[in-house]
């Protein structure tokens, strides 16, 4: 057997770094700002070293701007269609899907909703 054993072992990959520049604090605001878009968006839009980082105050105002239109969406389908509770779950899925790949470090664009909230999450 020619394998060489002794030689030195490939170093580990690195950990992921965290986007924000407000450290664990932000991206967990970052990432509560979609399932809990009510109080936890406001706060994180609110305060004062987390709405000047751009990746909490992205993930933010999306949060809300998603949770808004879901609790629309079933208010109106509710007597509508009767199909409220169904698009409230629905919703609530995603938003939790959301809310693990912004914890994941990764940048989310909710299709329809960053279209209409851009303009606020750049000022």
């Amino acid at each position: 057997m020619s394998d060489d054993l002794t030689g030195t072992p490939p170093a580990p990959p690195t950990p992921p770094v965290a986007p924000t520049g407000t450290g664990d604090t932000g991206k967990i605001l970052a990432a509560l700002s979609f399932p809990f878009w009510f109080p936890v968006g406001i706060i994180a839009v609110l305060l004062d070293p987390y709405k000047d980082d751009p990746y909490v105050r992205s993930n933010a105002i999306q949060g809300m701007g998603l949770g808004i239109a879901i609790y629309a969406l079933s208010a109106v389908g509710m007597p509508v269609l009767g199909l409220g509770g169904l698009i409230a779950l629905a919703g609530t899925i995603y938003q939790i899907i959301l809310a693990v790949k912004v914890w994941n470090g990764e940048t989310v664009q909710v299709p329809v909703v960053y279209g209409i909230v851009k303009n606020w999450i750049e000022k």
